[in-house]
């Protein structure tokens, strides 16, 4: 889902420096005043996220009748690191608790407004030539390129992970980059799902 407005983050960063630091104390006017002004922030980016959600389902789910997913472990998805006695994290189980809640709430809507939802095994989608199917860590000379061992065939790492999925979903596949050498299409172009799905 998208990240919300990081000039909000920062607001919020600041206010969180300048709220009481000792729990037990009994907080102060100015204290509870920071309280108060953190829970509303808190609030309005709950809002933002919520509403960014709803968008980014609503246009998936009227832009195309089936939808195509990775069946993704969450939790694992969105832990974080917990840091260093150099560099500290802060907040990490809070942190990834609302990541999961965030994602687990995108799934939810999309599955509700959307035709269809079709979850795929994710493994090595992002490794794999979606046009020859020759799978390698090699395969991602960096974060954004694909570049095939085998064949040569190059593209965005993002674009041929997504042709990857669809056709683990056994949909057919209208690619920019032309004829394909794998047979990428079901007999009447439906949607199979995943053996791992419920």
């Amino acid at each position: 889902m998208p990240d919300t407005d990081k000039k909000l983050d920062a607001q919020i960063a600041r206010k969180q420096g300048r709220g009481p630091k000792d729990r037990g104390k009994r907080k102060s006017n100015r204290g509870r005043r920071v309280n108060g002004q953190l829970s509303k922030l808190h609030r309005k980016r709950a809002r933002k996220r919520d509403d960014a959600t709803h968008q980014a389902s609503r246009k998936l789910a009227d832009t195309a009748h089936t939808v195509v997913v990775e069946n993704v472990n969450t939790k694992g998805m969105t832990q974080s690191a917990k840091g260093t006695a150099e560099k500290p994290s802060r907040q990490v189980k809070q942190r990834a608790g609302l990541n999961r809640c965030n994602l687990a709430s995108g799934w939810r809507r999309l599955a509700y407004k959307a035709g269809q939802v079709v979850k795929v095994n994710p493994a090595y989608t992002s490794q794999t030539c979606s046009r020859c199917g020759h799978v390698g860590n090699s395969n991602r000379p960096s974060q954004a390129a694909f570049a095939c061992g085998s064949c040569g065939f190059r593209a965005h790492a993002d674009h041929n992970a997504a042709v990857n999925i669809l056709v683990r979903a056994g949909l057919p596949v209208r690619d920019r980059f032309g004829p394909r050498d794998r047979d990428i299409c079901t007999a009447r172009g439906d949607p199979v799902g995943d053996s791992n799905d419920p």
